[in-house]
């Protein structure tokens, strides 16, 4: 906290401004920065590990000696996605613990899909309409199925067998509408996926057990458990927006529902395997959030409490950051093409305020997560224009389309993808050109013109390999999708690991003498 107080004395301070409008840009991207930075502290400081209650272990023991059997309806939402990644889905959601019954939502109208769920031996479900997308398809099929739980799977995310044995009770409180569990990519592979998963690991493992804490947990799509009851409240998902799972938890959240964080990986699923599917699946999640941060009227809205407001403006808050990034891009090109700065400092002033702050955010990050790789590096910085672009089409109320992550071949359209990137790359490249030159003139400000270069160089390095991944993924992409598709496919389908302690072995025990139950799974 000295430390932020300290950088932002100094961003404040008069004496140290350079370019007034530079300036003003600046101070509010490192505002969205530190405002972040700071809200990330506190919601992750505020989780304090607890054990489960009572009634989780009660309800556990009951399930797996079928005492408490209640209806369970499992839904796996399919939009396209290739078969054979939708059958690992089905098989392993059938054939886990607690009785339960199995429906394949198709939103494709794949008669390949319904002749795969006749022999499967689960239930099949197409919509003669398609409105509303995903949330549309959900409802639909609510309106078919009587399950007093209803759990939501993506097509490409498996579910372990003790799925509901170990998520389904922490729905023991009658006032929780809704229990996520993490999503997890253990087969993640690649610059795309790799970067992808360990973002998800940092939100899962750090962001959602905060907001455990502050009863404002929010459904992320897939691998949750809803009570009918809470649904029936709203009738069925939000579906004003295609962000149905934020928006869906908001209202739930007016109403005085609860919501809770399962933090067990429970389900494995496929992260998005190209820029094309990684674009479209950070689009859309900045869409809803700035959609919530801008159109939402958290504040305005009855019911909500003010750490639930909080909580929501920071999912939006943190696609800000994008823009701060995008900003901080062009920095180091309009200092070395123009000699224009928003801070007019020496070196070593600007080095002692500022090299403290951004140490201590990496630190902190480091020592949370065990660190994180270059690839989530690389891929956020690469999604700033994406973010920035659902920021837009927000503010100019247009309305944006909804495809699954891994639908289709996952294929790249090519450069076109990454024109943003090709521009900032151009830019800085001019910059790195301009500032070499520059160092070789007599008076130069060389430690300046030095720091500018390295950023600079810093931005086409990882522009470039973003761009590179566009450029000449597409002449390999298919047999390299399907090879990581079938990988990863292989690894989900590997034994979990046991998660038998001392309060979970008689429950193990019983489960293994207890018969599992056929699809699809009796309710009697």
């Amino acid at each position: 906290m000295v430390v932020t107080i300290f950088y932002v004395l100094f961003l404040l301070n008069p004496e140290y401004r350079g370019n007034t409008w530079l300036w003003i840009v600046v101070l509010l991207a490192e505002g969205v920065t530190v405002f972040n930075a700071l809200a990330m502290w506190w919601t992750v400081l505020a989780y304090e590990p607890r054990p489960d209650a009572p009634e989780v272990y009660t309800w556990r023991r009951k399930l797996a000696t079928r005492e408490l059997a209640p209806t369970i309806d499992v839904l796996i939402t399919v939009y396209g996605e290739p078969l054979e990644i939708v059958l690992v889905t089905i098989r392993a959601a059938r054939d886990m613990d607690v009785a339960h019954r199995t429906w394949v939502l198709d939103d494709g109208d794949s008669d390949l899909l319904r002749a795969a769920c006749a022999e499967e031996g689960v239930d099949y479900l197409r919509r003669t309409e398609h409105s509303h997308a995903k949330a549309g398809n959900i409802n639909a099929a609510l309106k078919r199925t009587t399950g007093e739980f209803v759990v939501i799977l993506d097509a490409d995310h498996v579910p372990s067998p003790d799925f509901l044995l170990r998520a389904l009770p922490h729905m023991h409180d009658p006032l929780v509408a809704f229990a996520q569990t993490p999503q997890a990519f253990p087969a993640a592979r690649g610059l795309v996926a790799t970067g992808a998963a360990e973002s998800q690991r940092i939100f899962y493992e750090l962001v959602l057990p905060g907001k455990n804490y502050f009863n404002a947990v929010f459904c992320v799509g897939t691998n949750v458990i809803f009570r009918r009851r809470a649904l029936d409240e709203l009738n069925g998902m939000y579906t004003a927006s295609n962000s149905e799972d934020i928006w869906t938890s908001i209202e739930l959240h007016r109403r005085g529902w609860r919501s809770v964080f399962v933090p067990e990986t429970l389900a494995r699923g496929l992260a998005p395997d190209s820029l094309l599917t990684y674009f479209k699946q950070q689009f859309r999640w900045a869409y809803g959030a700035f959609e919530v941060l801008l159109r939402g009227g958290l504040f305005r809205r009855k019911g909500l409490t003010m750490d639930q407001r909080f909580q929501y403006v920071l999912a939006g808050v943190n696609y800000l950051l994008s823009v701060a990034v995008v900003v901080f891009m062009f920095l180091p090109a309009v200092y070395l093409l123009f000699g224009i700065s928003p801070i007019r400092a020496d070196t070593t002033t600007w080095l002692v305020h500022y090299v403290p702050f951004y140490l201590l955010i990496v630190l902190v990050t480091v020592l949370q997560v065990g660190g994180f790789r270059l690839a989530a590096i690389v891929t956020s910085i690469g999604a700033a224009p994406v973010h920035v672009r659902a920021l837009f089409m927000v503010l100019l109320r247009r309305k944006a389309g909804w495809t699954a992550t891994n639908a289709g071949s996952g294929g790249l359209p090519g450069v076109e993808l990454v024109l943003p990137h090709v521009a900032l790359l151009l830019v800085n490249l001019m910059a790195v050109g301009v500032g070499l030159n520059a160092l070789t003139m007599r008076g130069a400000d060389t430690t300046g013109i030095m720091l500018s270069l390295v950023w600079a160089c810093i931005y086409v390095l990882v522009l470039g390999r973003v761009i590179g991944e566009a450029v000449f993924a597409p002449r390999h992409i298919k047999e390299r999708l399907e090879r990581r598709k079938a990988g990863a496919m292989l690894s989900r389908a590997l034994p979990w690991p046991s998660r038998t302690g001392e309060t979970d072995e008689v429950i193990d025990l019983t489960v293994e003498q207890t018969s599992r139950p056929t699809s699809p799974a009796s309710r009697s």
